[in-house]
């Protein structure tokens, strides 16, 4: 059991920004941008389409995907090849794999059966998997117990559990749900205090092989069984002093850092750093910026979850007594809701709606969930030589092995993959360009064809692809891959001639970082009009090169309001 605050001496993650106002704003809105109403990031509803149908194919993925000597895939592959060799970016480690769904030949293979780190697009994989085994209408249930019923005054003995299962959407709103049928059922006062219990899942609740320093950013949020507002918040400073989005966490700015001259300072822009302890809220704010403000990571989200409930309710008149808790597997004091008396429940969207959001925006934690709900629910399937004992395997690692065990069954991919988190920001992942492919056909011919490729984001129109290909935009439908030093991009692209491509382009050791992103967004175009744009090449890809110290190395932060940039 974990009593809040809690104190301690912790490593702490270190950060070093530079901020430069002018080139961190857009007229364009953010992707996530914070209601100062709520404390919930605010991800529109896409109402982007393509303008192309991906077709149900008829290939059997048992039988080997031969690559085509047809002398026009030939010469496409060709182009897209010496694309890749002529850009400042060759020295990278590059994977492209593509294969027409009209008859399964590979037009294009480069390095397709080699492993890769695939960064974001791993999300695909297990959302995949999740729609074929839970099915696009599953959804998560939130509850409220206690273990005595309400008395007739309104008084409850006891205290309340808040118990989670996994829901990655539960927030704000699906809390004041829950506090209106307490309500309802003539709650006024809880004796005994309320606990948040994230104890469903067993195990890690960050992912396996995953850095350190990002654990303190938003998209390096814990992965608990109670999430509650994605598990993050913000952080703006104005003219020196902090303001939160939560006093969950502590902020602590600290006295102004000049480096150099004031003539130093101007040409170089302002520059902070922010730190937090890797099991703790307390944040550390430096140098000498006066106004930024970034996303974060919240430490022990049930305890969050817990906090806003008693604040809900006595906002509501409800007067809660007693201390706010959080539980985890660990606790001694397990919690049985067999045995308890269930208050209030919430369900959350469907599955098809989490993934459409999550592959939309690159949703790190809701990867982690959906992981963690598949190895929770099916982790007795795996037998022990595939995995470590049941006895003491988390639930995510659990779901882990089950997505290998899935897709090597599906003829995917072969044993020699590694998965080892759901949303690819680890860099133990270890999975083909082929892989990619294969998945993407199962997919297409999959009674969940549509909600699949309906949650892709859609080139130069919606999610991650919002600004990238504009040159065919609504001809491809694709994920988005970007941790540190590599890129990626898989989904479908629609032909020229008429086909449509399952495709996946995957580059690692790329120490220009997001420069690569331009060569990737080429190669696609290519898959598309069957054509390259060979004159001004050299000089889109020099300038992505000169401008990729500016990108920020996850996919996920790529936010036009998010003024402070990743100089790892």
């Amino acid at each position: 059991m974990k009593y809040l605050p809690a104190a301690g001496i912790h490593l702490l993650a270190f950060f070093l920004f530079a901020l430069t106002f002018s080139g961190c704003y857009s007229n364009q809105p953010p992707e996530n941008s914070f209601n100062s109403n709520t404390s919930n990031p605010v991800l529109p509803d896409d109402a982007g389409s393509s303008t192309f149908e991906v077709p149900a194919p008829n290939i059997n993925l048992a039988n080997p995907l031969v690559v085509s000597e047809k002398p026009e895939d030939v010469a496409l592959c060709g182009k897209i090849n010496r694309r890749i060799e002529e850009s400042p970016f060759a020295n990278a480690r590059w994977g492209v794999f593509a294969v027409s769904l009209k008859d399964g030949r590979v037009v294009c293979a480069r390095d397709g059966r080699k492993l890769f780190t695939p960064a974001s697009i791993q999300k695909t994989l297990t959302a995949i998997v999740a729609l074929d085994k839970l099915g696009a209408d599953f959804r998560w249930k939130t509850a409220v117990y206690s273990e005595n019923q309400i008395e007739a005054d309104g008084t409850l003995s006891g205290g309340l559990t808040l118990y989670g299962e996994g829901a990655p959407d539960f927030d704000a709103a699906a809390l004041e749900n829950l506090v209106g049928q307490l309500q309802a059922k003539g709650l006024r006062r809880v004796r005994g205090g309320i606990t948040g219990d994230e104890s469903y899942f067993r195990g890690d609740t960050i992912g396996d092989g995953w850095t350190w320093n990002e654990l303190q950013w938003y998209y390096g949020a814990e992965a608990s069984a109670l999430s509650f507002n994605e598990n993050q918040a913000f952080i703006n400073v104005e003219n020196g002093a902090p303001r939160a989005s939560t006093d969950y966490i502590q902020v602590t700015v600290g006295a102004p850092q000049h480096a150099g001259s004031e003539s130093n300072t101007t040409k170089r822009g302002e520059a902070s750093g922010i730190k937090r302890g890797l099991s703790d809220n307390n944040f550390y704010v430096w140098g000498n910026a006066k106004n930024f403000g970034a996303r974060v990571a919240v430490h022990n989200p049930a305890g969050l979850a817990a906090k806003n409930l008693k604040e809900a309710l006595e906002k509501k008149g409800i007067a809660v007594e007693g201390e706010i808790r959080s539980r985890d597997w660990k606790a001694s004091d397990k919690f049985d809701t067999a045995k308890a008396q269930e208050l209030a429940s919430v369900q959350s969207r469907t599955l098809g709606e989490i993934v459409r959001r999550m592959n939309k925006h690159s949703v790190n934690i809701y990867a982690e969930l959906i992981l963690r709900t598949i190895g929770k629910r099916f982790g007795d399937t795996v037998p022990g030589e595939i995995q470590r004992p049941q006895n003491v395997r988390g639930d995510d690692t659990a779901g882990a092995a089950i997505i290998k065990q899935w897709l090597r069954q599906q003829n995917v991919a072969t044993e020699e993959i590694e998965i080892a988190d759901g949303s690819g920001l680890s860099r133990l992942d270890f999975v083909t360009p082929e892989a990619f492919g294969r998945a993407f056909i199962y997919a297409a011919q999959s009674p969940f064809a549509q909600v699949f490729t309906d949650s892709l984001p859609v080139a130069a129109t919606d999610g991650t692809l919002g600004g990238r290909l504009a040159k065919v935009k609504g001809k491809v439908l694709a994920k988005t891959g970007s941790i540190s030093f590599v890129n990626s991009l898989a989904g479908y692209a629609d032909n020229a001639g008429g086909e449509v491509f399952a495709f996946a382009v995957i580059t690692n050791n790329d120490t220009r970082k997001n420069g690569a992103v331009s060569v990737i967004d080429a190669v696609t175009t290519i898959l598309v009009t069957g054509t390259t744009d060979e004159k001004d090449a050299p000089q889109k890809d020099a300038k992505a090169a000169n401008n990729s110290r500016n990108n920020n190395d996850n996919a996920n932060a790529n936010q036009p309001n998010f003024v402070i940039r990743n100089n790892k």
